[in-house]
């Protein structure tokens, strides 16, 4: 019974893992997507 927990929580930290990992990436790609519309903007309006 105790090692079916622990394997739950395993998995569970390595579902979490991967949720945040994608969270932050998204975030990461997300910033540098507006930063380059940003500057294809100022490039475009010189």
């Amino acid at each position: 019974m105790n090692t079916k927990k622990d394997e739950q929580k395993l998995k569970e930290f390595k579902l979490f893992k991967i949720r945040n990992f994608l969270i932050y990436a998204s975030y990461i790609a997300i910033g540098i997507f507006l930063l380059y519309l940003y500057s294809s903007y100022i490039f475009i309006n010189k």
